[in-house]
Order: C-alpha cells, then structure tokens, then sequence
C-alpha cells in the first residue's frame, strides 16, 4: 500500500436494531447476553463471534425488525490480546491499542466443497491509537431542489404567510380535520392565503392550522403594527380567526440585486414578451451533450379599440403563456415543474396535475383562470422547482455501472429584449429562493463503498446473476437501503513497518469506514476514550448545509428515463 497516495479502505456495517440483554450461548457452553446501542456492541468481554450470533438473529426473526436485511449489520471494538470486547464505559483502555470488528453479511459459511470462510467476522489491523491521524463523521444530508422565482411572488414581494396562530376567542365551530379554507377577509392588504385545518377543540373549534398557500402582502406586524388577522370560511355558527405571525420579506437575489418592488412589472398590450430558461447540470448534460434552454413568448393580445398608447394588461396571462410554453417543449419539461401566483396571490398548476393533488393543495389549474383584468399596483409571477427525477434499475439487475444522479439541476431565467437597445430594457428580476445543494450519505454511494470493501477481501460482485446469487453477491447489495441516507463514521490510521530487505520505512494508510443509520454516540464515546492522551483529536463532524424550506407544495413530479 505504500506505493499509492490513497488510504487502504475497509467498510463496516453497524446498522443493526438495538438489543438489550439478548441470550448468548458461548463456544464454552456458558451463558451470558449482550446489548448493543445504534449497532454498537456495548457489553464488554465478548468475542468477537457474537457479532454473528446477533445479526443472524435478527435476519432469522429471533430479534425483531421491521427490514432484517438492512438492519443486521453489528460492530464492536476488541482487545487484540484477549480477543474480547471493550466497554465505553472501561476506564483502563487509555491509549491502548484495539481492533475492530463486524459481523458477516453472508449466509453461508462455504461455497462448494472447498471455499469456506465467508461468515468469518470482518477485521480491521491492529490500531495503534498513537498512529491514528484522523477521526471524522459525515452526516446524511437530504438534497435540495434549486427554486426560482420570476417575477411578484411570496417570495419576491413579500407578505406570503409562513406560520399563523388561531385566535383563542375566536376559533369558530363545526370546521373539520383536513378541511381546506380560503380566508374570506383580512384586516390587512394581504390576499390569496390558503389554509388547511389540522386539529380541532370542542364543538369543531379550529386549534391548529397549516399554511397550503401563502399569499401575498400580509403582515405580521413587525413592520406596521399590528399583525393581520384572517377570517376563514367554512365552520358552523362562528368563523374562526387566525393571526399571522410570521411572513416572507421582499427577498433579493445576493448575485443580481433585483427583488422587493422592482419585481411588480406592468405588461402593456399589443406587445410579444420573452422569458429565456436555461437549465444547467449533469441531468441535462446527459439528456443533451449540452446545457438545455428555452426562449418563451407571451403575445399580450391586441389594445382595445380606440386606444391610443398600449394600456396594461393582467400579467398573470404573460406568466400562464410563459409557464405553458417551458412545460409544451420537450428538451426542458423533464427538469421543472411551474407554478404560477396570480395577481391576487392564488396559486395555480399545471394542467394534467390530477384532481387529487388539487384538492391536498387548495387550488386548480391554470387553463382554468379567468382574468379579472389589470389591478394597478397588483402583479403576478412564476415560482419554478428544478424537478427532475432519474430512473434505476432494482436490486436484481443492480450493476456497479449503474449510474444514479446526485447533482441537482441549476435554473437560470432572465428576460429578453429583442428590440436591440439594452441601455432602456428593464427586464423582469428573477431570485432564487433555494439553491440546488447535493445529497450526502445516499444509499447508491453506500453499497459501491461496501463492493469496492468486499472486492479488496476477494468476494467481487459478479456481473453475471447466477455467478452472483452462487457467490453471495445478493447479499451484498440487499445489505443497503438503496434509497436510504446513511452516517459514516471514518478512523484513519497508518501501520508503520519496515521494509528489510531494502531498509526502506513504509507508512500504510488504512481508512475504516463505519456506515449507519444514526450517530454512533456509544462507538464515539469509546473510541475517544481509548485514543485519550495519545495527542489524537476527537471526532470531528461535517453537517449539513441548512435546509431551505419551501412554504409551498408542489404535486409529484414524473419519474422519466434518460
């Protein structure tokens, strides 16, 4: 391993269910039990064969589990001179040198008459605490939709309602659990909030609501006092009340600059409008061989008759025209979805979204607005999710080839001036509202860790299906919840040795890589006790960016295979 400029790497799974006291029958005819914590053996003087005798179990149904496949994989740290488990709780391991071990992942001990082995437990080298230079735990990270917003929306101009509160004297009565309210009237300026009844009092009284559409233009009287204060349809004998305490601020792009009340643009008639998107990322490139893009017209319609300078239209028709001419081509459709926040602040979807999501969202689709005509001072805009979502293969056809997407899309609007004099053009702001962020710790890059482990102890994973299933290569990938997040702890040490021969000192590095479903408290907390006084930090942990939570919802987006 000297020659290359890598760490050796070895994967250990410890995502077995938590046992306490589970019966254990030793090689000696004796009797003890054994517990564990986040798949972490925490009984001390064990061998390292229990291991096995707990994750059999649980694969056979003596320890329960709602997924035995994922959830039997157990680890411990050993005593290389007794060859027994070492506690966390153990004040005399300090700085002492240990070893870890894991149990099989494989059912069958032989293969045929000859190869055996196979459910020996998984071992690490001998760590010497002094030569460990790195200690770190990667966190599952979700991944993050990028979310763009074109023109006046919740997000652009402000007002959209985040959380409410229900007036206490004024909660109403005979409302019901899931039902979908449009206020009636607000003391404010704000419109277009759309709510959803979660729990109720006595009588039908309103306890509790969730927020399905924000609006815009409410206030939570931060700015000008006091908070508004909604009516809602729908109830018996009396309407309830909610108070909005918190809303969205008239955000602007850290890059661009525009936002806030720039973003409110007047459309005139008799004009043609156009919004270029570009979509930009490995899903694209992929479909393509390039970067994709769009350039979307929007004809306003001719002036009324009699007039003479253009008049204002309802710009909620320039967005709708937008929205449908990205959703009819086909080189950008697979990557966005599109909802369109009308002058009022109602939320409208693309047609064909089924009759079901309408109702979970509160709203209709957009072939279906009818214009009230232009409200001066009142603009729409277009709220677009990078959306797409890949294909893949199941576990019996699972090839290392396969190839899954972790890089999100990346969405770019701006409008265009045909006209040719970009000094007078003021094109429509566009701001992001989330940015696309990757995921960490996905499932996909787990199982090619956990293959590319097994390949260096020589149990490949076989393209062939019938080599596979005779070699236990099954086993290997229905180990990993492919669609699942995972922790991964890593210890990275070196074993130090001389080369004889040659006089020539070599400096091996080895990575053990623990993979499991949560933070490994117990294993961290002994693993930092035995490192201890050696000059050896703690673990350190990389986290997750914060999540961007999206106020809106959109209906479930296609899977499509590129």
């Amino acid at each position: 391993m000297a020659y290359f400029n890598h760490a050796f790497r070895k994967s250990f799974l410890a995502t077995g269910v938590e046992v306490t006291n589970f019966p254990v029958t030793l090689l000696d005819g004796s009797s003890t039990t054994a517990s564990t914590t986040e798949g972490f053996l925490t009984t001390p003087s064990l061998p390292t064969y229990v291991l096995n005798v707990l994750s059999q179990a649980v694969e056979n149904g003596t320890i329960s589990s709602t997924y035995p496949q994922w959830e039997s994989g157990y680890i411990g740290i050993f005593d290389p001179k007794s060859n027994v488990s070492l506690s966390p709780s153990d004040p005399g391991n300090l700085c002492c040198p240990f070893y870890l071990a894991g149990s099989a992942i494989y059912t069958n001990d032989k293969i045929g008459p000859f190869h055996g082995g196979y459910t020996e437990t998984n071992k690490s080298k001998m760590i010497n605490p002094r030569y460990i230079t790195r200690m770190y735990v990667a966190e599952p990270c979700q991944p993050q939709n990028e979310v763009l917003h074109v023109g006046s929306t919740y997000w652009t101009a402000g007002g959209g309602v985040l959380t409410a509160a229900v007036v206490p004297a004024n909660d109403g009565s005979g409302y019901v659990v899931g039902e979908i309210i449009t206020a009636t009237s607000t003391t404010g300026a704000g419109t277009g909030i759309v709510v959803r009844v979660e729990t109720l009092g006595g009588g039908g009284a309103v306890a509790t609501v969730s927020i399905i559409n924000p609006g815009k233009g409410y206030s939570d009287g931060s700015g000008i006092p006091p908070a508004d204060v909604i009516t809602l349809t729908g109830g018996g004998d009396g309407l309830a009340e909610i108070t909005v305490t918190t809303v969205t601020t008239a955000n602007v792009d850290p890059i661009t600059g525009s936002g806030g009340t720039a973003c409110c643009k007047e459309f005139l008639c008799g004009e043609t409008y156009n919004l270029r998107i570009d979509i930009k990322g490995s899903p694209a490139l992929r479909y393509l061989n390039h970067n994709a893009y769009y350039i979307a017209e929007a004809y306003t319609g001719c002036c009324p008759d009699g007039a003479i300078a253009p008049t204002p239209v309802d710009s909620t028709e320039v967005f709708i025209k937008w929205a449908d001419a990205i959703l009819r081509y086909p080189v950008v459709n697979p990557f966005v979805q599109i909802v369109v926040q009308d002058q009022t602040g109602v939320l409208w979807y693309a047609p064909g979204t089924s009759a079901a999501e309408l109702a979970a969202l509160g709203g209709d689709t957009w072939d279906n607005y009818v214009s009230p005509g232009y409200i001066n001072g009142a603009c729409a805009g277009l709220v677009i999710n990078g959306a797409y979502v890949d294909t893949k293969f199941g576990d019996c056809t699972f090839q290392l080839t396969d190839f899954y997407e972790k890089e999100p899309v990346k969405i770019y609007a701006s409008e265009l001036d045909l006209n040719g004099d970009p000094c007078t053009f003021d094109g429509i702001c566009v701001v992001h509202e989330c940015l696309g962020t990757q995921a960490n710790g996905l499932g996909e890059t787990i199982l090619r860790d956990l293959t590319l482990s097994e390949s260096y102890r020589q149990n490949f994973l076989h393209s062939d299906f019938r080599i596979r299933e005779i070699t236990q290569g099954n086993q290997i990938v229905s180990s990993i919840n492919r669609n699942g997040l995972y922790y991964t702890h890593y210890i990275q040490h070196s074993v130090p040795r001389h080369n004889n021969p040659t006089g020539t000192f070599d400096n091996d590095q080895y990575l053990l890589q623990i993979i499991s479903f949560d933070l490994l408290t117990a294993f961290g907390t002994l693993a930092e006790g035995i490192v201890e006084g050696c000059g050896v930090c703690e673990f350190e942990t990389f986290g997750c960016e914060t999540a961007c939570t999206v106020p809106i919802t959109f209906p479930t987006s296609p899977t499509r295979k590129i």
